[in-house]
C-alpha cells in the first residue's frame, strides 16, 4: 500500500525535519506499508526547504514542491494533485508539521481505511479524544468553524470535526474523483469542501478519537491578522455556498418528484377506472413514475452529472433495480389500505406511501449510487 503524507509548511524548520523522521520510522513497523512525504512550503524564509533537501538526499521517497504562499488550502491541493498523479498513491494523509496531530496516530487511520472505510477523520469531537492547551481564541474560532458554519450552515453532517488537517483519504474511486483543479480555496475552509465534495459521491466516513495538542516548536499562524480575516470570510462563503447546492438540489428533485406524482395519479385513476386492482394501478403508475424522474432528474436535478450513451441504458436499468424498494413499498401501502379502508382509499394510501416513504428513500438512492459526481 502506497501511502502519500502531504505536509503544508511556511517556517516550520524547526519540526520538519523531526515529522518526517517520525513518519518514516512509524512506517519501518508495517511491511506493506510504502510511505511517501510530499512537503509543499510556500517558500518559507526560515530555510524550513533545506532541511528537507537534506532528507531527500537519503531518501528518494521524500518529495519537495515549492510555491508562493497562497494559503493552507492551495498547498493542500497542490499535494493532493502531486499525491494521486505522480505518486500514484494508495491512501492520502495530509498532517500539520506542528505535531499537534500526533503522527502516532496514522496507523489507526490507515487501519480503518483496511476495514473498508474511504474517509477517516482524526477527531476531536468523538468519545475519547481531547483538546491539549486551547486558549479562549482558539476555542471561539474552532467553534464558529465547525459548530456554527459547518454543521449549521452549510449542513455537513457526515463527521462532526470538519476544521482538522488530520485525515486519511482512499484514492481509488474517491479522492481521484474529486476535482480538485476546481477547487480555489485559499485557507482553512479547503477543509471543509473537501469534505463535502467527497460526500456528495457518496464515500463512506468514519471518525477515529485522538489528543490535539499543542504545537512541539515555533509560533502558531493562527492570530488576529489580515490572513484570518480573510479566511474567516472565506469559511462563511464557502458555508452558504455548499447550502445553497444542496438547497438547489433538494428543491429540483420536489419538482421532479411532483412531475412523476401527478404521472402516476392519473395513470392510476385510468387502470383503477378499467377495474385494476388498485394496488396493481399504483405499481403501474409507480414505474410509470420512476421512468419520468429519471429523465428529469438526469437532465435537470443532477444536470452537472448528466448520463448518456450506452450508461444512460444501465444506468436506467440500475435506476430501476435502485428503485423497486419504491414501487414494493407503495403497492403493500396500498394493498393494506384498500384491505382495511375499502378500495376507496387507494389515493390517500398512495399519497402517505409517496411522501412519508418513498421520498426520503428515493432521495438517499438517487444521491448516493446514482447520480455520483464523475469529474477529474
Amino acid at each position: 500500500m502506497k501511502i502519500a503524507h502531504i505536509i503544508p509548511t511556511y517556517n516550520e524548520k524547526d519540526n520538519i525535519g523531526l515529522m518526517i523522521g517520525t513518519i518514516f520510522r512509524i512506517g519501518r513497523k508495517y511491511r506493506s506499508w510504502q510511505n511517501y512525504v510530499i512537503v509543499v512550503d510556500d517558500q518559507s524564509p526560515d530555510g524550513t526547504s533545506s532541511i528537507v533537501k537534506k532528507y531527500q538526499q537519503k531518501n528518494k521517497n521524500i518529495f519537495l514542491l515549492l510555491k508562493k504562499k497562497e494559503g493552507l488550502g492551495r498547498a493542500l491541493v497542490t499535494g493532493y494533485q502531486f499525491a494521486v498523479n505522480k505518486v500514484k498513491a494508495d491512501v492520502v494523509i495530509p498532517n500539520d508539521a506542528d505535531f499537534q496531530w500526533d503522527p502516532e496516530d496514522y496507523p489507526k487511520l490507515v487501519k480503518k481505511i483496511g476495514q473498508g472505510f474511504d474517509v477517516v477523520v482524526a477527531s476531536r469531537h468523538v468519545a475519547g479524544s481531547k483538546v491539549v492547551g486551547w486558549n479562549w481564541f482558539r476555542k471561539l474560532n474552532h467553534d464558529i468553524s465547525n459548530s456554527l458554519l459547518a454543521w449549521l450552515v452549510a449542513g455537513v453532517h457526515e463527521v462532526r470535526d470538519h476544521a482538522g488537517n488530520f485525515k486519511a483519504i482512499r484514492v481509488k474511486n474517491c479522492l481521484d474523483r474529486i476535482p480538485l483543479v476546481k477547487m480555489k480555496n485559499a485557507g482553512f475552509s479547503f477543509q471543509l469542501h473537501i469534505l463535502y465534495e467527497l460526500s456528495k459521491i457518496g464515500v463512506k466516513f468514519t471518525e477515529v478519537p485522538v489528543t490535539f495538542k499543542e504545537r512541539r516548536l515555533g509560533v502558531s499562524k493562527i492570530g488576529f491578522n489580515r490572513y484570518y480575516i480573510r479566511d474567516i470570510f472565506e469559511y462563511i462563503k464557502s458555508s452558504i455556498i455548499i447550502r445553497i447546492d444542496r438547497s438547489e438540489r433538494f428543491f429540483k428533485y420536489g419538482v421532479v418528484g411532483i412531475v412523476g406524482l401527478i404521472l402516476q395519479t392519473l395513470l392510476s385513476k385510468l387502470l383503477v377506472s378499467l377495474n385494476i386492482e388498485p394496488f396493481i394501478a399504483v405499481s403501474v403508475g409507480a414505474e410509470a413514475a420512476i421512468a419520468s424522474n429519471f429523465l428529469m432528474n438526469n437532465y435537470w436535478t443532477f444536470n452537472k452529472h448528466v448520463i448518456s450513451g450506452m450508461d444512460l441504458i444501465n444506468k436506467f436499468i440500475q435506476f430501476n433495480a435502485a428503485s423497486i424498494g419504491a414501487v414494493i413499498i407503495q403497492g403493500i401501502v396500498v394493498f393494506f389500505g384498500t384491505l382495511i379502508f375499502g378500495k376507496k382509499a387507494w389515493f390517500w394510501s398512495m399519497i402517505f406511501a409517496v411522501f412519508i416513504l418513498v421520498i426520503p428513500y428515493s432521495y438517499f438512492i438517487y444521491n448516493r449510487y446514482i447520480w455520483k459526481t464523475h469529474e477529474h
